[in-house]
């Protein structure tokens, strides 16, 4: 059941590494994402030119994390994605709070960096990438207005749902 909720972002900072590395090594994350070692590393980094990193907090908790960046030309053409332009904004997210899933939490942050994100006139669309077997994402993205736009796939990692939300 959805709920009302006082949802918002926040800058994610190295004080918050402990709990994001608790939230990638739950089963449910550990699906989405992988290899919780493997993207701690890149966590740990600081945020390249072109990316954000906030906390997501729903009613005073701090329930999961949002990425959005501006891919790589680079990037984009080893996912087949030679169409996409490299000024879109592609974003990530997990709730890595089990007791926050289902419950409206992701499609709502990830509502609130898009309609940021379209607010720049040099940003085309917002888009994601959602495995063929990740539904609860891939329901999360449309109930934030994103509809699918293709299969694709990101060797090695599978086949994806690319995820696009216009103005």
């Amino acid at each position: 059941m959805k709920y009302l909720m006082k949802l918002h972002l926040r800058t994610c900072t190295q004080a918050d590494l402990p709990r994001i590395t608790t939230w990638l090594h739950a089963d449910h994350v550990r699906r989405a994402w992988g290899d919780p070692d493997g993207n701690l590393e890149l966590l740990r980094a600081e945020a390249p030119h072109g990316s954000w990193r906030a906390i997501i907090v729903a009613d005073g908790v701090d329930v999961g994390l949002i990425l959005w960046q501006h891919p790589t030309r680079h990037e984009l053409d080893v996912a087949g994605l030679h169409d996409i332009p490299a000024s879109v904004i592609d974003i990530d997210i997990m709730i890595g709070e089990q007791a926050a899933t289902g419950k409206g939490i992701g499609s709502a942050a990830i509502k609130l960096v898009a309609e940021a994100a379209l607010h720049n006139p040099e940003v085309p669309f917002v888009m994601a990438c959602a495995h063929v077997e990740n539904h609860a994402s891939q329901r999360a993205f449309e109930q934030a207005g994103f509809r699918r736009d293709r299969i694709f796939d990101d060797v090695p990692h599978g086949h994806y749902v690319l995820m696009v939300r216009h103005r």
